[in-house]
């Protein structure tokens, strides 16, 4: 996504949650950095649930359109996407609705505490070239 990974956060599939371990989101949490999301969900169809920021409320479901069966060098790519990732804490989907409208709306009162808060920010920016630049670091860790 591009957050900071500063907030709660955690997956969910068929009842079972992973989660980073040092967060203590429950009791009956698995380790999320001991799980790789292939091994949760590996059909086609299948969904898998990611909550961030709990304040916030942001979730989003995952789900598996197909499965390509590749060789050793197969590799993760994105082929296409829209928008930037939201800010930090600007309040979740509802949040984020209105200050998209403020920073569209020269007239909106918020509108210049909007753009000095967000400095440079295209909501409407995406690039897959940077996206998979930031697959390819995460891969080498």
């Amino acid at each position: 996504m591009g957050w900071t990974d500063s907030h709660l956060h955690q997956f969910v599939f068929q009842r079972q949650s992973l989660s980073d371990p040092r967060s203590r989101v429950g009791r009956k949490v698995a380790d999320e950095n001991r799980t790789k999301l292939g091994e949760l969900i590996g059909t086609a169809g299948a969904k898998l649930l990611y909550e961030y920021d709990f304040g916030d409320g942001w979730q989003h479901e995952l789900l598996l359109e197909e499965v390509l069966l590749g060789d050793e060098s197969f590799q993760q790519i994105c082929v296409a996407g829209k928008r930037c990732c939201p800010p930090e804490d600007c309040g979740g989907p509802q949040g984020f609705a209105e200050l998209l409208k403020a920073l569209q709306n020269a007239n909106d009162p918020s509108h210049e505490q909007v753009c000095a808060w967000l400095g440079d920010f295209v909501p409407e920016s995406f690039s897959a070239d940077e996206t998979n630049r930031r697959l390819r670091r995460r891969r080498k860790h």
